[in-house]
């Protein structure tokens, strides 16, 4: 079915879109496993070349002899860096929408229900089409990669970001019309298993598939199917309602179905020139001067048409690509066994124009055609700010909670992040380092706590550090339940 291959196409395409480095807006990104490990805390307490995301004002003190010295800044002359990390979302009932969708064969249902495999079908498509345009309801993934060089007080590096999301933006409930009468097919068909007592319908919804003319038998079998494929009842009131007007639309059929979803999504590349410089022993503030280059892809398509696997390369044909500068300014103080920090990023809101698209869609008729054209939105990187506290009682292990200050836009229009972040480091030979953390979105309540774990190998003047985070709420996917967030990363450092 074309929906299922559409499925296949967008998990690539989350995979293809970073790499060529390509959002309405942008959320804060994890630069580097150590601060994932840690939970996404590191404000107060990075201590490499990633200093450059999370808190420019670290370069005053590498090189720098200075008393208080909680993790060792002052030993670090000079350095550079690798680091990369990806991660997704999993929004509203998505999952679940699309482990129903992935299973229907339009053509089946189209040429009539004739068994249970086809009633099956039918219940899966009416139970889960009209929730994919709910508000919230989405996939996000998100990349970024990182390559920094560091000497005493200043660094230079190029960071590439990029976010995008998918969603249904135009649902088509009109063109779902089969070549014969359902209500007359769904009472011939028997359906294996089906235990004759109707325990997931209510009363009233009874009474509406009675009022069809289906007979008790075939409410049972409806009922039956629902259940073995976990709709709930707001589904299952869906169902019946797109149910009530199949037979009276058989001049629709479902090959005209024109439903949209929208692939939108940006990136930017930065090349950041740092400098940092110390007041005195206790506090410091840093900043970047970032010259940017986005660009703000965005393309629509047609679910149920014949030519919509083709949307990477309309993708890769649609953008804006805008060249601009950005402005980043940190202040990090330095106590007996306390650091406290404070990061602004993008003080000077940079933008970058969004494309006009005109897509041409051949519908699954193979026949008729479609042609849409939409402005996608500009991209704004909002002021980020945020700030850490870090408890480094021992050189061997630091404590660290940050908390983002502002509400942060990203590209699923109306969902906000602001993140609360809590993470330890403990590294007692100075060989392997351990780390582990937790964060959570304050500003909405769909994902709950994410954990996240991370290892750092030190090999004399090289570390290696990889890091991973796993959402502690999850969705069932093909009977497997699968976290609504997952992130991993990796970095290779070398410090003198």
């Amino acid at each position: 079915m074309v929906f299922k291959r559409q499925l296949i196409v967008w998990a690539s395409f989350s995979c293809l879109f970073f790499l060529s480095s390509n959002a309405t807006a942008f959320d804060t990104v994890f630069a580097g496993p150590r601060a994932l490990g840690m939970g996404g805390a590191n404000i107060a307490s990075v201590n490499d070349i990633t200093a450059q995301y999370y808190n420019p004002a670290a370069f005053a003190f590498f090189s720098e002899d200075f008393e208080c010295d909680n993790n060792c800044l002052e030993e670090k002359d000079w350095g550079f860096g690798f680091d990369a990390q990806a991660g997704e979302r999993l929004h509203g009932n998505l999952a679940n929408y699309i482990d129903l969708l992935s299973d229907v064969e339009l053509s089946i249902i189209e040429n009539g229900i004739t068994d249970e495999q086809g009633l099956d079908q039918l219940t899966k498509l009416l139970g889960a089409l009209p929730g994919v345009d709910d508000p919230g309801t989405a996939f996000t993934v998100d990349a970024n990669a990182g390559l920094g060089i560091r000497v005493g007080h200043w660094g230079i590096g190029v960071r590439g970001i990029g976010q995008a999301t998918g969603f249904v933006d135009n649902l088509d409930l009109d063109n779902l019309g089969t070549s014969t009468a359902v209500t007359t097919d769904i009472n011939s068909i028997t359906v294996a298993g089906a235990d004759g007592q109707t325990l997931f319908f209510d009363t009233t919804q009874q009474s509406a598939l009675s009022s069809l003319g289906l007979t008790p038998t075939a409410i049972s079998n409806l009922d039956y199917l629902a259940r073995q494929n976990n709709l709930d009842p707001a589904q299952a009131d869906e169902m019946i309602n797109l149910l009530s007007q199949l037979d009276t639309d058989i001049t629709q059929p479902i090959s005209q179905n024109d439903t949209v979803a929208l692939i939108q999504g940006a990136g930017y590349l930065e090349i950041p020139l740092t400098y940092g410089a110390a007041l005195n022993e206790h506090w410091g503030f840093g900043a970047n001067i970032k010259l940017m280059r986005g660009r703000v892809y965005g393309t629509q398509v047609l679910v149920f048409g014949n030519d919509s696997e083709d949307f990477i390369d309309d993708l890769e044909e649609n953008y804006e690509e805008t060249d601009t500068y950005g402005i980043d300014i940190g202040i990090l103080g330095r106590f007996p066994m306390v650091n406290v920090g404070v990061i602004a990023r993008n003080i000077n809101r940079p933008r970058f124009e969004g494309p006009t698209v005109t897509n041409t869609f051949l519908l699954d008729d193979g026949v008729t055609t479609k042609i849409l054209t939409r402005r996608f939105d500009d991209v704004t990187l909002e002021r980020q700010v945020a700030a850490g506290l870090a408890f480094i009682p021992f050189e061997s292990l630091t404590l660290e909670a940050d908390l983002d200050l502002t509400r942060n836009e990203t590209v699923l229009t109306d969902y906000f992040t602001q993140n609360l972040s809590l993470g330890l480091e403990w590294n007692p030979l100075n060989i392997i380092a351990l780390r582990g953390g937790a964060y959570k979105n304050l500003a909405q309540s769909d994902i709950g706590w994410v954990y996240t774990a991370g290892l750092g190998f030190n090999l004399w003047v090289a570390r290696i550090d990889l890091g991973a985070a796993y959402g502690s709420e999850t969705i069932e996917i093909d009977g497997e339940d699968v976290p609504k967030e997952l992130r991993g990363a990796l970095q290779l450092v070398v410090d003198f």
